[in-house]
């Protein structure tokens, strides 16, 4: 248990330090919350959550080789990167090439409704209630929420286009579109 309020209890399944570790790993990957340097990564070819996914994954690698990250934190943030990428993936269905590729309208009504329930606040995805105890709900939040919230955001902007350097930005060799 680590903390008992007046509205609910909160547990934890993870060490103490780790939500904070996972935070802190997640920051210094900078490129991991640019729009346009992720789409520069994105190879050409794959689907739009897959092609994301590749990118984001050599970041944390490249970010480990180089002494940026040890294991363990390579491990956490790749973690939530996968999160991040199987969120993608269910709203996200239409088959094709990341490059050019933009939602329909029911995958752009999924990523709204996917950002609705990771945002702050209530019980989105990012906590899990267990019961109630005392007349109060058991909750369990996710250590990395700040950091996944973030990378979700970052990621949605980069299948879509939007954010700096969307009017010339294209996914894969990162070439200007005309």
């Amino acid at each position: 248990m680590v903390a008992v309020r007046d509205d609910r209890v909160l547990v934890s399944k993870v060490p103490p330090g780790l939500p904070a570790r996972v935070v802190a790993a997640a920051a210094n990957l900078t490129e991991l919350f640019d729009p346009a340097a992720l789409r520069r990564r994105m190879p050409p070819g794959l689907p739009p959550a897959e092609a994301w996914l590749t990118a984001a994954s050599a970041i944390v690698r490249e970010a480990q080789a180089a002494g940026r990250l040890d294991g363990p934190g390579a491990s956490e943030v790749l973690a939530g990167v996968d999160s991040v990428a199987a969120l993608l993936a269910s709203c996200c269905w239409t088959a094709g090439d990341a490059a050019g590729w933009q939602p329909s309208d029911a995958e752009r009504a999924a990523l709204d409704d996917a950002e609705t329930r990771l945002a702050r606040g209530g019980r989105g995805l990012f906590t899990r209630v267990y019961g109630t105890w005392d007349g109060r709900p058991v909750e369990n939040h996710c250590p990395g929420a700040e950091a996944a919230r973030a990378i979700f955001a970052a990621a949605r902007a980069a299948l879509e286009g939007v954010g700096a350097g969307a009017p010339e930005a294209c996914p894969g060799d990162g070439r200007p579109v005309r």
